[in-house]
């Protein structure tokens, strides 16, 4: 368990990390240098740092250091040139054929090195030693602006797409994902949203204190879509209580598959409601709080879940 919460623990920093990013687009066409119909090198963007950064030719080889990237580079089919990744890439399962360069705040800076990438992908989390460690040794590193709504998963998609070569890639990417969203937005609206079915997140519970994702988080944006009310959706970031989720009292609760046997069963967690009636659902956390194509994916386990709890009501009417 000790372990479990500490990937917790990561998990919330690097949600946390979210929430003081800016959700504007990263990369204009003009400072590309593309227009409607095409795009070119160079490009320059302005980091998550601030700072500017110009990547003058398509990178032939990639290192990322932030599993949300990973999966997008997977995503828009350029796991060639990937020859790094962090400890805690973990989908697709080919990643871990990956060289391995350390965690995603301070991985060995050495290694990365000695790989020589053209450009290191990171998240906000990455730490400034990190940063000035590879970019004194000449490496182009690129820290990708996080996302705070669901709309912002577009632009992590592209941005990085930009930065790696795949522009095409990942406006095709994008709009299959919109597409895919859209339809089963037109679903929850149809079939739930009337319901005022109410759901909590559960990011951490027990000693360590109780987590969820609030009003200004991507995972509301992803509650919301699934035609849902966020139980905690009048909270900012992600700390909440264990008096405010007893008074809450949600229809349908959403736990991490790790902590999912041992939540039924601890107190005071098992007298919600949820518990009580079997309307507590295990899920892949990584779907909920990484930034990414799998989101689309986090949307319609909660449709479904939603749909199977108003099954069961309407049975039993």
């Amino acid at each position: 368990m000790k372990r479990k919460l500490l990937a917790t623990a990561l998990c919330l920093s690097v949600a946390a990390a979210a929430l003081t990013a800016c959700s504007n687009s990263d990369l204009s066409s003009e400072e590309s240098g593309a227009s409607e119909d095409s795009f070119t090198y160079p490009i320059t963007l302005e980091d998550a740092y601030g700072n500017e950064v110009t990547i003058e030719e398509e990178p032939s080889t990639v290192v990322s250091v932030s599993p949300a990237l990973t999966e997008i580079v997977y995503a828009l089919g350029g796991e060639d040139k990937l020859i790094g990744r962090s400890d805690y890439d973990d989908y697709p399962e080919a990643v871990f054929e990956v060289q391995s360069v350390g965690p995603i705040d301070l991985p060995d800076t050495e290694l990365i090195v000695s790989l020589d990438p053209d450009v290191v992908l990171a998240s906000s989390i990455f730490s400034e030693e990190a940063y000035n460690a590879l970019t004194d040794a000449g490496i182009t590193v690129v820290i990708i602006k996080d996302e705070s709504d669901i709309d912002g998963m577009y632009t992590y998609i592209q941005t990085t797409a930009d930065v790696i070569g795949m522009h095409d890639a990942g406006a095709e990417l994008c709009s299959s994902l919109e597409d895919e969203l859209a339809s089963i937005e037109a679903d929850a609206q149809e079939n739930v949203a009337d319901e005022d079915l109410t759901v909590y997140y559960c990011m951490g519970y027990g000693e360590y204190g109780d987590y969820t994702a609030g009003g200004d988080t991507f995972i509301n944006d992803i509650i919301e879509a699934a035609g849902c009310v966020n139980v905690a959706g009048d909270i900012e970031g992600w700390s909440y209580s264990t008096e405010q989720l007893l008074a809450a009292d949600p229809d349908i609760i959403l736990v991490p598959s790790w902590g999912y046997d041992a939540f039924l069963v601890s107190e005071p967690y098992s007298e919600l409601t949820a518990v009580q009636t079997g309307n507590v659902i295990p899920v892949d956390n990584n779907l909920f709080e990484r930034v990414g194509p799998r989101n689309v994916e986090a949307v319609r386990v909660l449709l479904d879940a939603a749909l199977t709890y108003n099954a069961a009501l309407d049975a039993a009417a």
